[in-house]
């Protein structure tokens, strides 16, 4: 057997080629997805490693004790400290080049070169007061040499020259502009020490150093190691969701390439069920000849894991480059190259068992006769389509009558059972299908597609079931993405009834109070609101962020009581307030009675917290004088013409910093459209195994239909009606998946949407159909492509010799 396993391999590369293309791209995506959650932890190391680097004892502040130039003096006298420098991040909003503040965060450059966390990109670093030096990634539209306009604490404006470009890695955030310490000083004249680096005596332990240091009152020591592993610790958990995005995408690719890798065997056995059956005539046994099949596919496995192990590997570089970061890393683990090639083998030996099974199940005598026409659907895979059908809607209805929480799992449920039903009915709804769309399609060649297409309904329908499980996911994920973007659009319509937002580029320093006045004298505003944050004192529920609003220019949806213009004694509460301390319309929280509960959209500039009052009453709950994250909201007649006049009126308040409706929208919209965009790049390998399906089953069926193709072209059929014939085909096929697909995947996300309905997080059903529509017509126009390679091996046959094969 073994020899005849050999043997096979020799008579059948290119089939076993074809099949081992989606082990390839499937494993490429496993060993990718492991190498890109390595890359991000390696990158955090980098960074922690740079921010750290020539650290060995890092000093912080014990509560109500501060770090200042005489503590730093103090510890630049210990015996073994070569260089302390303290280090601050001060909030130092800049002009850009279209005269707009800009959020910026500045630090003193550090006189010990070995402790600096940056490196010199261009130019040089600040060497005197009125200097400074730009993040390389933030300097665009500077120049060196150049201005640079800084703005101080109070509003203060400060011009400095940019010196030069500096780079540090990514991952850590951190500051974007280094100034000379004189000129931190100016900026902020009380700004105390975050912390002290200090790097040791050639000789000094880093253990001997901080016990030292230690005796330093007021202070608190770790070895630079501890602070490292420390700052990992804390940055670490952000990159456990990336790891788990990742990963799901990796289970989904794997999944659809374990169905065209069993497609693909199924049509390998079907092919050579007369070899098995003559194996089995001469004296092997069913475990002998199941075998010689899992061999193979294990061969194949191997093979083809090993490729898409370093092909992995190649698309990590290429999203990381792509994705704009300067260091690509590629970190290749033991565990990435174990569960790669594991995975490989044993998803394609897996997939390829079924086949093996089913042609032991064929009797010897049965398979040596002449093939006959493909087994058609029975009567058990409707039954099972059904009851998956019923279960899909009856957990939808369980899921519409849940909590938040539980529905949207059962909304998960129910899509995999929908999909389930989508897949078992698939080759129930094939030849309709296939051929009502060739009635659709004048010629020939579309008549022949239809009948080859139908022909074998099982085979078509598991070639459109791997597109149809990554357009499911694909149409799921933009569509609830794009409702959420509506969501929050919609419900900043609702709830902001203004046009424009003023906020301070310094959240810590409020507006100044006198500027909704100035703002309202402007030709063309008809009504202007002052918001404001604090700290407020709840009495025995505890101490929360709240707002203060004059106006009514704030119009959160009102679940329960009224919201208009709040007055004294009256307070509005969120919905998580709400929930957590069980208060309700008519209660009385010190001394103000509840009036509303309400949700809201939090957005830049109209964030409510979790109460609401009238500005008079701030200071009956606030804990301090002190405010923050404020902002004046503003109504105009016309907001394009009285935008100019917006902007000179706030030309005497520096730190403030204007923003339409629209420019809230797009900025809380953002973060969502880098999510969706690298959904996307990652599903379309998952898309892209899919049509690699496709090819190969086409490229199998043409071998397979030899002699039927070479009797066609005999009786007059072109070699480019051929090719029509099967690329029409693999539109069909395409057609037929991208459209169950996306019936799966919006009716998923109309489900999870309604679930969600009752959330604090506004979504919309509102599919993108633009975006949607771009995905059906790539995958249309993929499907030529698909066939490109069949149809040309199927017209490069002879005629004689295809009517000569067996």
């Amino acid at each position: 057997m073994l020899r005849t396993v050999l043997a096979g391999f020799k008579a059948r590369p290119l089939r076993l080629l074809l099949s081992a293309i989606a082990v390839t791209l499937g494993v490429t995506f496993v060993a990718g997805s492991f190498v890109l959650t390595d890359a991000v932890g390696a990158g955090l190391r980098a960074a922690v490693s740079y921010e750290t680097r020539g650290v060995d004892a890092s000093i912080e502040a014990k509560r109500g004790a501060d770090l200042d130039d005489a503590t730093l003096e103090k510890v630049r006298q210990v015996p073994g400290v070569a260089a302390a420098e303290g280090r601050t991040t001060i909030s130092a909003p800049l002009l850009g080049p279209d005269g707009r503040p800009r959020d910026a965060a500045a630090t003193a450059l550090s006189t010990d070169e070995k402790l600096r966390p940056y490196d010199l990109a261009n130019g040089r670093f600040p060497g005197t007061t009125g200097e400074i030096a730009m993040e390389r990634d933030s300097a665009d539209g500077f120049e060196l040499g150049k201005p640079v306009t800084v703005l101080d604490e109070t509003g203060g404006r400060h011009t400095l020259t940019l010196v030069g470009t500096f780079h540090r890695p990514a991952g850590l955030g951190g500051t974007n502009l280094l100034v000379s310490p004189e000129t931190l000083r100016q900026l902020v004249p009380k700004a105390t020490f975050g912390q002290i680096v200090v790097r040791a005596s050639p000789g000094v332990g880093q253990a001997q150093l901080v016990a030292d240091l230690k005796k330093t009152p007021g202070v608190s020591v770790m070895t630079g190691k501890e602070a490292a592993a420390q700052l990992l610790r804390e940055t670490a958990p952000d990159t456990a969701g990336l790891a788990k995005f990742f990963t799901a995408f990796a289970v989904l690719a794997m999944v659809v390439a374990a169905m065209v890798i069993t497609n693909s065997f199924t049509i390998l056995v079907a092919q050579r069920s007369r070899e098995l059956a003559l194996l089995r005539c001469v004296g092997a046994r069913k475990r002998q000849v199941f075998g010689s099949v899992l061999a193979e596919a294990a061969v194949v496995g191997a093979v083809a894991s090993a490729v898409g192990l370093f092909g992995g590997l190649g698309v990590a570089a290429a999203l990381q480059a792509v994705a704009g970061q300067e260091t690509v890393y590629l970190p290749l683990t033991t565990r990435t190259v174990v569960a790669a090639v594991a995975i490989g083998i044993l998803v394609t030996a897996l997939a390829a068992a079924i086949p093996a099974w089913s042609a032991t199940r064929v009797a010897p005598i049965e398979a040596l006769r002449t093939p006959t026409e493909a087994k058609r659907a029975g009567r058990p895979r409707a039954i099972v389509a059904v009851i998956l059908f019923a279960a899909g809607v009856g957990t939808g209805v369980l899921a519409h009558q849940s909590t938040v929480e539980d529905g949207a799992a059962l909304a998960m449920v129910a899509m995999v059972a929908l999909l389930g039903a989508t897949l078992a009915a698939g080759p129930l709804v094939v030849g309709p299908i296939v051929r009502a769309l060739g009635s659709l399609v004048p010629g020939r060649p579309a008549d022949l597609a239809a009948l080859n297409a139908g022909r074998n309904p099982k085979r078509t329908a598991a070639s459109a079931a791997a597109l149809t499980i990554g357009l499911a996911v694909v149409a799921l994920a933009t569509t609830v993405a794009a409702g959420v973007e509506a969501g929050r659009s919609r419900g900043l319509d609702d709830q902001l009834a203004a046009d424009f937002t003023v906020t301070s580029v310094v959240t810590t320093k409020p507006l100044p109070a006198s500027l909704a006045d100035t703002l309202a004298a402007v030709p063309g505003v008809t009504a202007t609101s002052v918001r404001r944050s604090f700290s407020g004192d709840l009495g025995t529920y505890g101490t929360y962020q709240l707002t203060a609003v004059s106006g009514d220019l704030l119009r959160p949806t009102v679940l329960s009581g009224r919201l208009g213009r709040l007055g004294p004694g009256e307070i509005a509460i969120g919905k998580d307030l709400a929930d957590q301390t069980g208060l309700a319309v008519g209660d009385t929280v010190r001394s103000l009675r509840v009036v509303a509960v309400y949700d809201s959209v939090d957005a830049p500039g109209v964030d409510l917290g979790f109460a609401v009052v009238d500005l008079a009453e701030q200071r009956t709950l606030a804990m301090n004088d002190e405010s923050y994250d404020g902002s004046v909201l503003v109504k105009t007649a016309d907001p394009d013409q009285a935008r100019t006049a917006l902007e000179q009126a706030l030309t005497g308040t520096p730190l403030a910093k204007l923003s339409s409706v629209q420019e809230i929208k797009e900025q809380a919209a953002a973060p969502l459209r880098e999510t969706l965009n690298l959904m996307w790049a990652l599903t379309a390998l998952a898309v892209l195994i899919a049509f690699a399906g496709i090819t190969n089953t086409l490229s199998l069926s043409v071998l397979e239909r030899t002699r039927e193709s070479a009797l066609l072209r005999a009786l007059g059929l072109t070699r480019g009606g051929l090719g029509a014939a099967l690329t029409a085909e693999s539109v069909f096929v395409a057609v037929l998946g991208a459209a169950c697909g996306l019936s799966v995947g919006i009716a998923s996300a109309w489900l999870i949407t309604e679930v969600a309905s009752g959330g604090g997080e506004p979504i919309v059903f509102a599919p993108p159909w633009g975006r949607l529509g771009v995905l059906v017509a790539a995958a249309l126009l993929a499907a030529p492509l698909a066939a490109l390679v069949p149809a040309r091996r199927a017209g490069r046959v002879p005629v004689t010799a295809g009517l000569a094969a067996a």
